[in-house]
């Protein structure tokens, strides 16, 4: 019984062979394909790079965004003192509007009258070679 056994597995040890040589071929085929696997140092080199493109993305807009709020601030500064310089130039034309309305002649006269001066009546010239002024008519 042990040799009929023996003779009924001996068939199959070259079917396995086979296979196995087969399946050696198959994977020498397959071994011929690079490895695409990442390997750690690569995958943290990748992370390391998007993490300082991320860094370099965030500095540029906080930059940004200083400058932006700096040119603000500096445009409410500026209108605040173009504001202030228009209230000072009325201000300045109202007093400009005071002295001319002071300094019109009915008013010059209506102010000397009330110091006490009086209008000159006639023309007088003044005579170098005399003593005394005289008037002339």
């Amino acid at each position: 019984m042990a040799i009929t056994q023996f003779e009924d597995f001996a068939p199959e040890l070259p079917q396995r062979s086979r296979v196995r040589e087969f399946a050696d071929q198959t994977r020498a085929a397959l071994r011929l394909v690079p490895d695409l696997t990442v390997d750690n140092s690569q995958a943290v080199s990748n992370r390391a790079f998007f993490a300082f493109l991320i860094g370099v993305f965030t500095a540029g807009l906080l930059l940004l965004l200083s400058i932006n709020t700096a040119l603000t601030s500096g445009a409410f500064t500026l209108e605040n003192m173009k504001l202030h310089l228009a209230a000072v130039n009325d201000q300045r034309d109202a007093v400009l509007n005071q002295v001319a309305t002071f300094s019109s002649p009915d008013n010059l006269a209506i102010n000397a009258t009330k110091l006490g001066m009086l209008p000159q009546t006639g023309i007088n010239f003044l005579d170098i070679n005399t003593a005394s002024p005289g008037p002339t008519k």
